[in-house]
């Protein structure tokens, strides 16, 4: 408990509080940054990076950041989410993954995040549950949580519970997402995401 609240004191210092609107996100990022904060970061912090670049959505670019092993740097979760629209930040996800700890620790991990973030942003509402058997005896189960402090705008918590009935054992993992999509909307500077750097900003036609 002691490493989750250390990752909160961290991505608290980071977050406002209650009734800011819209909610920043994590790692003193703000909302329609371009890539370039993020990349400087994990260079310094010598971390990771992926550049996913989805063929079905050409404007939108992913960057995760991570370490080789272990968490982030003062947090306690696993990889860090960033996606752009033409280079402008409009979603953050921090993924927590407790490799080698079992369903009970990672739920309480979860329950003590929601409660530390309900008190600095407002109680959660349910945002709805999705239960699959994608490989016959493991079902998989996800548990949603969700503030909307304005329209676009959001905080959820999704938790996701594996269990496998043949083995008797289950697994689970959760991600909290800072969702702007007002950001989308406004006029500014594009910067181009390549797989291998990142272009200065560039006006848009």
């Amino acid at each position: 408990m002691r490493i989750l609240l250390l990752g909160v004191l961290l991505l608290s210092a980071c977050v406002p509080v209650v009734g800011a609107d819209p909610l920043q996100p994590p790692f003193g990022l703000s909302w329609g940054d371009s890539p370039n904060r993020l990349v400087d970061w994990a260079v310094r912090t010598k971390l990771d990076q992926t550049v996913k670049a989805p063929a079905n959505e050409p404007r939108l670019k992913i960057l995760l950041v991570s370490p080789a092993k272990g968490s982030l740097p003062g947090h306690d979760a696993s990889t860090l989410e960033a996606r752009f629209m033409d280079g402008k930040l409009f979603e953050v996800a921090l993924h927590y993954y407790y490799p080698g700890k079992g369903a009970p620790f990672v739920r309480a991990q979860f329950v003590e995040l929601k409660k530390i973030l309900a008190r600095r942003h407002g109680g959660f509402k349910p945002g709805g549950q999705k239960r699959e058997t994608p490989i016959e005896g493991v079902t998989t189960r996800s548990t949603a949580f969700q503030i909307d402090p304005a329209p676009a705008r959001y905080l959820m918590l999704i938790l996701t519970e594996a269990m496998d009935t043949k083995r008797g054992d289950a697994s689970a993992r959760f991600t909290v997402i800072y969702h702007n999509g007002g950001v989308l909307k406004e006029d500014s500077e594009t910067v181009i995401i390549r797989r291998d750097g990142v272009d200065p900003p560039t006006k848009q036609p």
